[in-house]
């Protein structure tokens, strides 16, 4: 019998992994991106400190585009801003 992989738990070994070698600071932030099927959210993040200087998803009510291409780009744009 064929068992089907967990891929949230893929993910989370990744996040672990990449965790462990990667932190932000004010001056060099970390860049946490997120992409469901529907959405894509992305965060800049002071590790030193604990807190996120900046965040923009598709979540957000301004958006009429779902998780495509255009959706990723606006969600860029407002991270750079």
């Amino acid at each position: 019998m064929v068992s089907k992989k967990d891929k949230n738990a893929a993910r989370l070994k990744r996040h672990i992994r990449v965790r462990a070698k990667v932190s932000g600071t004010a001056e060099r932030p970390r860049l946490a991106v997120y992409r469901s099927t529907n959405n894509i959210s992305a965060q800049l993040i002071d590790d030193v400190k604990g807190v996120t200087l900046v965040s923009a998803s598709s979540y957000e009510k301004e958006f009429e585009v779902g998780g495509n291409k255009e959706a990723a780009k606006k969600v860029g744009k407002l991270v750079a801003e």
